[in-house]
């Protein structure tokens, strides 16, 4: 509808404006050769505060004249070479009695509408191009709510308008980028009556009441999402859940309704206004939920030993923000101290307790307590600390060594202690190592026990039974002799226990 009004062009006023000029600026119409438009005077769009130029060339203009005139408001603004209108941002620009270029600086709203370039030829000829001004959005404040803070429970509701030409859309987002939970008593998914909310699919078209496209043009002319990446539009992913409620990505439409809201709704949200002409604009509004104070202790019973470090932790959540401290077996307030640290983490509306215990002591063992207080009401979380056995001691990743006891024996109280394998091995053979009978004999061998006087046998009575008798020789003698006194069982006996020694002291 739009367009075709703009291509309307008002006959009377243009057959007034032709009699006008005509009998202002003289010319002939009995010329044989009229004056041609080379091209007609475009449609133009202009950003408000720009430049605006219209082009206008004649040919063949000899003795005729050429005006400017503003349609909508049936003003004449030049005239030949000279600027009649008062306004300062109109200008002028002419060449070689052939180009009239109309310039319309600093562009307001105002400067919108229909500009005629005519010849005061009978009849006139005219050539008209349309100027639209555009406005980037603009949100208008006082209209606009700001900071909120609401009672847990309570209905809210956020209000955006903006202006601009054309008509700029309003969309809500989550600062955070988190969903917008609109109602959180309710669970399930999809739309409900009155809610003023968009699905837009991947290819810009949007599903539900709104056929609107989400969304802001990139140079390429595709819609970016509200997070900056590229997509057809903006993508308003529905989820729901048990205690979390119904909740989309993005909201359209100028308020955002919020039902029975929660601490989990609590955040800062955005108003963006966009109509394709950069830049869009956002506004911040911050929703404070306020509730009491809730604790809760991941661990309640803790065990300790004397002289142990020991940390106990506690939960808890409070707006406005709650002052928390801990309280010892005797209900006094715990201060930072030697052997006393309490740690303090804050997010948003949670607070992470800890309490850090140096060297344990009997006064230790009892009840502790995390306290929160703040405007709306106090609570507390209990943790007992209760006496457990000190572990044994570890040395080197084993057990310390203790005092050496009969075989069989231990210590009462201690449970039973599994020798290494390699001990195993070697009591499981400690019998084969040293048996009664031969061995002995190289085992005192080895000892460097003594045996019989010297010259006697191993029948004679210097030699006990197991030990090995001597059989030295005189210096006179040779080896051959060694040989033939050495008994044979002696040898036989020698080269049976190195043999079993050598199979059974090795670790397999």
């Amino acid at each position: 509808m739009k367009l075709i009004k703009m291509v309307q062009r008002p006959a009377v006023l243009s057959v007034n404006l032709a009699f006008l000029t005509i009998a202002s600026l003289g010319g002939s119409s009995e010329d044989v050769d009229l004056p041609k438009f080379i091209e007609n005077v475009p449609n133009i769009t202009v950003t408000v505060g720009r430049d605006a130029l219209l082009p206008c060339t004649v040919e063949q203009l000899k003795g005729f004249k050429v005006a400017w005139v503003q349609v909508d408001t049936q003003t004449i603004l030049t005239i030949h070479k000279q600027v009649i209108t008062r306004n300062p941002r109109i200008a002028l620009l002419h060449n070689d009695h052939r180009t009239w270029h109309l310039q319309v600086k600093n562009v307001r709203e105002s400067d919108r509408g229909w500009y005629m370039c005519q010849v005061n030829t009978d009849p006139m000829r005219s050539r008209q191009g349309y100027v639209d001004v555009v406005v980037p959005p603009d949100i208008i404040d006082r209209e606009s709510s700001g900071d909120l803070t609401v009672r847990e429970g309570q209905d809210v509701t956020l209000t955006c308008r903006a202006k601009g030409h054309p008509p700029p859309r309003i969309i809500w987002r989550r600062e955070d980028n988190q969903n917008i939970i609109l109602d959180s008593s309710k669970t399930g998914h999809g739309r409900g009556e009155g809610d003023d909310v968009a699905a837009v699919s991947g290819n810009g078209g949007a599903i539900g009441s709104s056929r609107r496209r989400v969304g802001l043009l990139g140079s390429a002319g595709g819609a970016l999402g509200v997070d900056g990446s590229a997509a057809g539009g903006l993508s308003v992913a529905s989820s729901g859940g048990v205690g979390v409620g119904r909740s989309v990505r993005v909201v359209e439409g100028e308020k955002l309704i919020l039902k029975k809201v929660s601490r989990l709704q609590m955040g800062s949200y955005l108003c963006i206004a966009s109509n394709s002409i950069p830049p869009s604009i956002s506004k911040r509004a911050h929703l404070s939920v306020q509730f009491p104070p809730m604790t809760w202790v991941p661990q309640q019973l803790e065990g300790a030993y004397l002289g142990q470090d020991l940390t106990i932790e506690c939960r808890t959540e409070a707006f406005p923000r709650s002052i928390n401290y801990w309280t010892n077996t005797r209900g006094d307030m715990i201060v930072a101290g030697d052997r006393y640290e309490p740690v303090v983490a804050e997010t948003s509306y949670k607070v992470f307790m800890k309490l850090r215990i140096r060297r344990v002591e009997r006064q230790d063992f009892g009840t502790f307590r995390c306290v929160a207080k703040n405007s709306l009401g106090e609570t507390d979380g209990a943790i007992r600390i209760y006496e457990i056995e000190s572990p044994k001691a570890h040395v080197n990743g084993g057990l310390e060594d203790k005092e050496e006891l009969p075989e069989g024996e231990e210590l009462p109280g201690d449970p039973p202690v599994t020798p290494p394998p390699h001990k195993k091995e070697k009591t499981k053979y400690k019998n084969f190592l040293h048996p009664s009978g031969m061995n002995d004999i190289t085992d005192q061998q080895h000892l460097g026990k003594p045996y019989g006087s010297k010259g006697s046998d191993h029948s004679g009575p210097g030699t006990r039974y197991g030990e090995r008798p001597a059989f030295s020789l005189p210096a006179d003698e040779g080896k051959s002799a060694a040989r033939d006194t050495c008994p044979v069982d002696i040898l036989l006996g020698t080269m049976t226990s190195l043999a079993i020694h050598m199979a059974f002291i090795t670790p397999p």
